[in-house]
């Protein structure tokens, strides 16, 4: 009888460790009412992660240079995605794609974050911005801050550095 009394006490002790244990409070007359559970959010797009990039804009040694300047395209050049947004839909089929190249206004902390969000200065497109639908050259302009919003440096004694990137869209 013992044995049994301790092994439904453990049992009992495990049922209570598996779970958080929450008190409700009712005031007297008042039902206590369950509570809902909120339900786990929708999962979103994975946020883009840059390596450290060296500030390659203030390298003395030319080779140190290119080779940061290297480095910051390749990311940027492999994270930039023509975005589907900026294609045709089936309400306008017949709409252009906007091609061409954003100069878009970077601007960098000591601490190597970037201050959000880099700005679109220019737009060097194929053809005029009313050519286009608003809505198309609003994805142009998201996807590059998307890709240069995630960009860390290493640190500087500077106060603060500023880019002038270019970003190039050409619609496979």
């Amino acid at each position: 009888m013992k044995n049994w009394i301790i092994g439904l006490l453990l049992a009992g002790s495990a049922l209570l460790a598996a779970r958080p244990a929450r008190a409700q409070y009712a005031a007297p007359g008042f039902p206590m009412l369950p509570q809902r559970r909120e339900p786990p959010p929708a999962p979103g797009p994975a946020k883009l992660v840059s390596p450290v990039l060296p500030r390659f804009w203030h390298e003395p040694d030319p080779e140190r240079q290119a080779a940061g300047r290297n480095k910051f395209f390749d990311f940027v050049s492999a994270q930039a995605k023509f975005p589907e947004a900026a294609r045709p839909t089936a309400a306008q089929p017949n709409a252009l794609l906007p091609t061409g190249r954003l100069l878009v206004s970077v601007q960098v902390r000591p601490d190597g974050s970037v201050r959000q969000p880099p700005r679109v200065t220019k737009r060097e497109l194929a053809q005029p911005e009313s050519a286009y639908p608003p809505a198309a050259l609003r994805a142009l302009d998201a996807e590059a801050q998307r890709v240069l919003g995630a960009l860390r440096f290493v640190r500087s004694k500077a106060t603060q550095d500023s880019l002038l990137v270019p970003i190039r869209f050409i619609a496979e």
